[in-house]
């Protein structure tokens, strides 16, 4: 019987172990779900406040509704989950007003231009040997313009999630130093489309005009794209396709361009590839990668632009014509409605003419809306 005993007493002891290490598996796995979810929480805020300084309006709204998701979102969230729902037709319905959004906006504009008038940037350039001057009433002049930016939107929705939209901007500086000023516009006509859950189908056409001292030019655009959000464990993604038909007076251009955006816990990013086909006998767009970055330190918005082109086509002088651009930008906002951006790109040709570098700098205010 004293075995018998020995053997119920290890078998219970047996159970009880494995009893206890149940509960802790249990109990860790718990605890792994709370943190787990807490820290779900905690990218889900971070998100949502990096997407207030970055992100288009849709990808805007796909973060504040996964913050929403979590249960700890503010009411804050949720006025402007609404607002931009609203924005997007979501909440249109046969029957109701078509106008969804309509505003008209301006603001002051301060920047340096290192080509107000649209000259030459080279005083002089070499060619086989020869060096050549230009005229100094086309060489390019470089200073301070000021002056005002307007424009407006509105936009008619039809269906539920779907709209058209028009956009107008204009912006005319002068420069006192030279007594000259400059002006541009752009007016764009879409087609905006909800298709199913997070897919959208967009049609744009747009034409935008210049006028400087020494010339003046339009282009115009036509573009059909398809787009797509989603989560991954690290972020928030906007994925578009772009094919598009670009003009302007030399004749027409297909183009095929890929944009990736994202939102992560502490910052925004954006890349975009695009490829042109070859203009006959013109200088024209062959390619472009562009990358930027914006993120909050101290509370304040900071951001960071990287591009590099490529030119090819068309000749000087009977000399084929190739060109390789790269520029930087960085932005600062050192308080709430005011930018900072400096900005340069260098282009080198194998046409010494085209060999240049320019500066900019600009203070952006946010506009006045009514």
């Amino acid at each position: 019987m004293a075995w018998m005993f020995r053997l119920m007493v290890s078998f219970s002891a047996l159970i009880q172990m494995r009893y206890l290490s149940l509960c802790a598996a249990i109990f860790g796995t718990l605890l792994g779900l709370v943190v787990t979810a807490d820290a779900a929480k905690a990218d889900a805020a971070d998100r949502a406040q990096i997407a207030g300084i970055a992100g288009t309006d849709r990808l805007r709204m796909f973060t504040y509704g996964k913050f929403l998701e979590t249960g700890v979102a503010p009411r804050s969230v949720v006025g402007r989950m609404k607002k931009l729902m609203v924005g997007q037709g979501f909440y249109y319905a046969p029957g109701e007003s078509h106008v969804i959004a309509a505003e008209a906006w301006a603001a002051p504009v301060l920047n340096y231009d290192s080509n107000i008038n649209g000259g030459v940037l080279n005083d002089s350039f070499t060619f086989n040997g020869f060096v050549f001057d230009a005229d100094p009433t086309v060489r390019a002049k470089a200073g301070v313009v000021m002056g005002v930016a307007a424009g407006g939107l509105s936009r008619l929705a039809w269906s539920s999630g779907r709209y058209i939209e028009m956009q107008l901007r204009a912006e005319s500086v002068w420069s006192p130093d030279y007594n000259i000023g400059r002006s541009t516009a752009a007016l764009s006509l879409c087609s905006r489309n909800h298709v199913k859950a997070w897919t959208f189908l967009d049609l744009c056409h747009s034409a935008t005009g210049s006028d400087r001292a020494l010339g003046s030019s339009v282009s115009r655009e036509t573009a059909l794209s398809a787009t797509q959000l989603f989560q991954t464990g690290a972020g928030y993604h906007e994925m578009t396709a772009e094919v598009a038909q670009l003009q302007d007076e030399a004749g027409f251009q297909p183009a095929v361009t890929l944009s990736w955006g994202a939102i992560w816990d502490r910052a925004a990013t954006k890349l975009s590839l695009t490829k042109a086909a070859p203009k006959a006998g013109e200088i024209a767009l062959n390619s472009r990668i562009a990358a930027d970055a914006q993120w909050l330190m101290g509370g304040h918005a900071v951001g960071v632009g990287l591009w590099h082109q490529r030119f090819t086509g068309g000749a000087f002088l009977g000399t084929a014509r190739s060109d390789a651009a790269t520029g930087i930008s960085l932005s600062y906002q050192p308080r709430a409605g005011l930018t900072v951006q400096l900005g340069y790109m260098e282009n080198r040709s194998n046409i010494d003419l085209f060999d240049v570098s320019q500066s900019s700098l600009q203070v952006r205010f946010d506009a006045v809306h009514w």
